[in-house]
């Protein structure tokens, strides 16, 4: 009996730990959502993470002293609301908020359907106020649906409080997902519909709308605590809301905070928040100066490269499977398939011999680029059995370069022995496999010049990158739908 308790103790804190590996990996845009966090547990952890984040705070980095306890309160009641039982609990909630108080709000993240036969749906940030005798529903979206603003909101008058009530209890668990159907709703019960224009937000580019559209309305909520955001109009100057308009980047250092908030007793479970975080930290030019990230790859698209690299890290999912224990360092390294790295004599899921010279060649210099990444980061890695796996990632590109440089040769030793003179370029004599599949998202471009090359290379490591999240975000639509099926079972 007590070895079942302790094993059951045990797979609830490894189920816990995972939640929490889950929720940095999507907050730091490393990873899309194919865990479905949008659950119960998922939001009552992140928001459990901004209440303790808040609290932390002693120097007003989040908000002023005389508003910190409302906020508090604020994000308790959004969390409680999740074990409410039944509507008219909210509802009771609605009718104590405090008048025209920007501290005073529910946060409820909402989800609709952006296309109805695929199954892709897109969740945003709705913040409930109390204005007056109505009620302001704030509408916070980085990908800008409905009305092609980041910030609108809906006011509606206090006699809606028992459908406003009902509303968001239907939609609290994802599970009556419909086409942009709340939004048709808060429209038809308003009195008055507003957009923001002058609030800009950045678009939001990884598949992790589950959290990062709840923390930008986070952000908002804080923002409009400083600045009245619904007196502003189209004259006034466009406005990005920081977390604070006094540090160089305030952005890394709420991600501090945020990683800070998460740690507790378990000192294993620190050093693996830690090891996760210094991936953004890279990312930012914050863990290697003058880094070949920062050097040479563009801005625009280093978010993929981490995130393509961060995919292949065998310790990720080790230090899930020991339940956020580092393992002891005489444990042998198994051999572990790697997302990535084909086995031998095979790239892209087929014959390394039928593959063009040039895709070859791209790839050698892909793999090139991901070494000196790995490598970069190496120095930094505290855990030693990170620092092992890493060094194993390495070798294993080396070889499948190797082998890429062999192949690349015997086709040159063939074209230098061919009589005929028609031509050295073996890839007149290898078909040319067609990539289309994995590259139509991006132009098909001609390369000439070795600048050129470069940017195939770089278009290269974005699709490879979002062939990663599209085929996590297809099983998270597979559990969706799984979801769904059970819930209609039910009804």
């Amino acid at each position: 009996m007590v070895i079942e308790v302790g094993k059951e103790m045990k797979e609830r804190k490894a189920k816990e730990f995972e939640k929490r590996v889950d929720m940095l990996a999507l907050t730091l845009s490393l990873k899309g959502n194919d865990q479905i966090f949008e659950t119960k547990e998922g939001y009552q952890l992140l928001f459990s993470t901004y209440i303790k984040m808040i609290e932390n705070d002693q120097e007003d980095f989040f908000i002023e002293k005389e508003r910190k306890k409302k906020i508090i309160q604020s994000l308790e009641r959004t969390k409680a609301f999740y074990d409410f039982e039944n509507k008219k609990q909210l509802q009771e909630i609605f009718k104590k908020m405090t008048k025209d108080d920007p501290a005073d709000f529910m946060l409820f993240p909402t989800t609709f359907l952006t296309n109805l036969d695929k199954m892709e749906s897109h969740i945003y940030g709705l913040t409930v106020y109390r204005k007056n005798k109505d009620f302001i529903v704030m509408k916070v979206d980085k990908s800008k649906s409905f009305d092609g603003q980041n910030v609108s909101y809906f006011k509606i008058s206090s006699a809606y409080i028992a459908e406003l009530s009902q509303l968001f209890f239907e939609e609290r668990d994802f599970l009556q997902i419909a086409s942009n159907s709340i939004f048709e709703i808060l429209k038809k019960i308003s009195d008055e519909a507003k957009t923001v224009p002058s609030i800009i937000m950045r678009y939001q580019k990884t598949d992790n709308c589950v959290i990062s559209e709840v923390e930008a309305s986070l952000r908002m909520i804080l923002f409009n605590c400083r600045t009245d955001i619904f007196s502003l109009t189209e004259d006034d100057y466009c406005i990005t809301p920081k977390w604070n308009l006094k540090y160089f980047d305030p952005t890394v250092e709420m991600r501090r905070r945020f990683v800070a908030a998460m740690k507790g007793e378990d000192k294993n479970w620190n050093q693996h928040f830690d090891y996760i975080f210094d991936y953004y930290l890279y990312r930012k030019g914050k863990l290697v100066r003058n880094s070949f990230l920062e050097l040479h790859i563009p801005r625009g698209i280093r978010h993929w490269i981490i995130q393509d690299i961060f995919s292949m890290d065998t310790y990720i999912p080790e230090m899930l499977k020991n339940g956020g224990q580092i393992p002891a360092e005489n444990v042998p390294l198994k051999e572990e398939k790697i997302r990535g790295i084909d086995p031998t004599g095979i790239l892209d899921e087929n014959p390394i011999k039928e593959i063009n010279s040039t895709d070859l060649e791209d790839t050698l210099e892909i793999n090139t680029h991901k070494i000196k990444l790995f490598n970069e980061r190496l120095s930094f890695i505290k855990i030693q059995r990170a620092r092992e796996t890493t060094r194993y990632i390495i070798s294993r590109l080396k070889e499948k370069n190797q082998e890429i440089v062999a192949e690349l040769q015997r086709r040159k030793e063939l074209g230098k022995g061919s009589q005929d003179g028609k031509s050295s370029n073996h890839d007149q004599l290898v078909p040319r496999a067609d990539y289309s599949i994995h590259r139509s998202s991006q132009p098909t471009l001609i390369f000439n010049t070795k600048s050129s090359v470069k940017e195939v290379v770089f278009d290269e490591l974005i699709e490879r990158a979002k062939k990663a999240q599209y085929e996590l975000q297809n099983s998270r639509q597979t559990n969706v739908k799984k979801l769904i099926a059970q819930y209609e079972k039910q009804l």
